[in-house]
């Protein structure tokens, strides 16, 4: 319509043809058409330009009338929406002397239909100091009176002379500045009943905070517009708030993480809340731990085995450095030292015991193991052609087929299975696999062998397992890492259980290819068979530079960001998306200090133990060397009284 009468104009008249270029103007001021016009030029109007006016305001009336409601009734204590809601205001006429920071979020976050307005003027300093003085003279005056009488004290005037001399200090320092608040809020629900339910619940929650409300009876329409994005007080019903007291209805309250259930994480250093909750309770279970060196990464993480291990969760470690040997003495769990000294075997072909679900179908454990052995294989020969890979695959399935496991095989998890002196024999006699036998000889009959190529001959019944890899050649790190995961993937899938798998010092498997790929697909799997597996690393490039990184970071609902370098909290910005503000955080946190991503809430935690599980879970140098000397005088001393005792 407006469009249609604009376009009219064009043949009409030329002051009508300026109807156009007021359009923007008008629509953001409180007057007609024909007043604007009529500002521009003094002349008065045709018939034809007031046509124009009439059809274009008839235009701008019917775009009002597609937002509003279709009816309203007002009457003294309700108001009717289109015969489909109803609704009431309320005002706030009492407040408590004091009251706390973020006393509204409870409001806000009620899960109610509901507008709430806050209107805030500022009061002359100057008025209320002239007044605040008289306000003083009097009450002094009234308690030398008292006094004088001989009638006993009154604390309420007391107080109120002090709270007075108190303010008139702030605002004669400076420090604070004198307002006005109007708080109204307008609650909807679909008849009465519910309404009077919903109002109940809503004056339990303030009237729990000596917040007082009343209905604005025979004044609803005023308090519905009052809520309204008008920014109309029409109630004008409003209290005194110096500074610090209007501070705490400010109505944006930081992002909390707390459940009902869970562990302990920390403290919300934003408003000094606990982060409680379950990280099976997310999309998946799985978490990244990113902090310099020193940050306290494998702190957390400990501090999270110890109370996860409350829970009833199993936990298995890979520990590049020993540092999870305490905690996994105090709670009985089995370390499993993995080195070219130790005891300890794993066969890298050994099959999982079941496997659940739809890959249990025939031929399919075994086509599950050979493509992890494929992955094995390349870290240890290195880059392969297309020809030896497919050479090494027959070899494989021939070396599993020497010990009756085929493809057909209903259940070879009852079978003997082969180790890979058996692998080099096949490949020796198979063209095209000579060089490839003599590559991994040397980890069957080399300086590498014992590790890889005998029976297995570890248990993983205890609660807490850590596989400690700190003895091992750095250049047999990555390899032992991907057998050990491999043997524990294996066990996982055969049984459900709630676990955690901690892969400490992840850029060993993030730098090689084949590695990365098998460490993304365990993580992607692993919430089908309630894991949550947590990757630490001091370094984000790790990451960055893995075609697996972020994939592998996408695929994880919780996140820990502890203190960062300047030279890698970029990255970590670009990664995450931070804000200016995130990143500052991060640069300047303590130890044990960062922000926790849980799915879609961010929170900046402080992560704090108890002294019992400080002492458990601390690497300090200076902390570990005092406790094992204080373990090393506590024996001589132990050794003398059962002496003397005996005596």
């Amino acid at each position: 319509m407006a469009k249609t009468a604009i376009a009219k104009t064009k043949k009409a008249s030329p002051k009508a043809n300026e109807l156009v270029e007021v359009l923007d103007e008008m629509l953001g001021l409180h007057r007609t058409v024909e007043e604007i016009v009529l500002s521009e030029d003094k002349s008065p109007l045709t018939t034809e330009e007031k046509d124009v006016i009439r059809r274009y305001e008839e235009g701008i009336q019917k775009l009002l009338d597609v937002i509003a409601p279709a009816g309203l009734k007002f009457d003294r204590k309700m108001i009717e929406l289109n015969d489909q809601l109803v609704a009431r205001s309320f005002y706030t006429y009492n407040w408590p002397s004091q009251i706390y920071p973020n006393w509204l979020s409870q409001l806000i976050n009620f899960d109610i239909q509901i507008d709430i307005s806050m209107f805030i003027y500022p009061a002359s300093n100057r008025v209320i100091m002239k007044m605040l003085r008289k306000k003083v003279a009097e009450m002094r005056s009234s308690i030398r009176m008292l006094q004088q009488r001989g009638i006993v004290r009154d604390p309420g005037l007391e107080a109120a002379l002090q709270d007075a001399e108190e303010l008139r200090d702030l605002l004669a320092r400076g420090s604070e500045k004198l307002f006005q608040l109007g708080f109204y809020f307008t609650i909807y629900a679909e008849n009465e009943v519910k309404m009077k339910k919903i109002q109940t619940d809503v004056e339990a929650i303030l009237g729990g905070k000596l917040i007082l409300t009343k209905p604005a009876a025979f004044q609803m329409e005023h308090g519905w517009n009052s809520c309204l994005p008008y920014c109309l007080d029409e109630l004008d019903f409003s209290r005194n708030m110096n500074t610090q007291a209007l501070a705490t209805s400010f109505p944006f309250s930081s992002s909390d993480l707390t459940d009902d259930h869970g562990i302990l994480y920390g403290i919300n250093r934003h408003n000094d809340s606990l982060i409680i909750f379950d990280r099976f309770d997310l999309p998946n279970a799985n978490a990244n731990v990113f902090a310099t060196s020193g940050a306290g990464k494998s702190y957390v993480v400990k501090l999270e085995i110890l109370r996860s291990l409350i829970q009833g969760v199993q936990t298995y470690v890979i520990d590049p450095e020993n540092e999870y040997v305490d905690l996994c003495k105090t709670v009985g769990g089995s370390m499993i030292p993995i080195s070219l000294q130790s005891s300890y075997r794993i066969n890298p072909f050994d099959l999982p015991k079941a496997v659940r679900g739809d890959e249990a179908e025939t031929g399919e454990i075994l086509r599950s193991a050979v493509i992890n052995l494929h992955g094995l294989f390349k870290l240890m020969l290195g880059s392969i052609t297309p020809a030896e890979e497919g050479v090494l695959d027959k070899a494989l399935l021939n070396t599993y087929a020497l010990r009756g496991i085929t493809l057909a095989t209903l259940d070879p998890t009852k079978m003997e299975v082969p180790t890979m002196g058996d692998l080099i024999d096949v490949l020796k006699t198979t063209d095209g696999g000579e060089s490839m036998a003599q590559t991994l000889q040397k980890y069957t009959t080399g300086s590498f062998s014992g590790l890889f190529d005998r029976p297995t001959n570890i248990e993983l019944e205890k609660e807490m397992v850590v596989f400690q890899i700190r003895d091992l050649e750095e250049t047999l790190r990555p390899i032992a890492i991907y057998v050990v995961l491999n043997f524990l993937w294996n066990r996982i899938r055969s049984d459900m259980r709630k676990r955690l798998l901690v892969i400490d010092e992840a850029w060993n498997l993030m730098q090689y290819e084949d590695s990365a790929q098998f460490l993304y697909g365990l993580i992607k799997r692993a919430r089908k068979y309630y894991l949550g597996v947590t990757t630490i690393t001091q370094d984000i490039d790790d990451f960055m530079n893995s075609p697996y990184g972020k994939p592998i970071i996408s695929n994880t609902s919780l996140q820990l960001l502890l203190k960062q370098s300047a030279s890698s909290v970029d990255n970590l910005a670009k990664l995450f998306y931070l804000t200016e503000g995130e990143k500052y955080l991060l640069l300047n946190s303590g130890v044990g200090q960062g922000l926790l991503f849980a799915s879609n809430t961010h929170v900046a935690i402080q992560v704090v133990a108890s002294a019992s599980e400080h002492s458990i879970i601390t690497t300090k140098p200076e902390e570990v060397m005092k406790k094992k000397q204080d373990l090393k005088d506590k024996k001589p001393n132990d050794a003398g009284a059962s002496g003397k005792g005996n005596e």
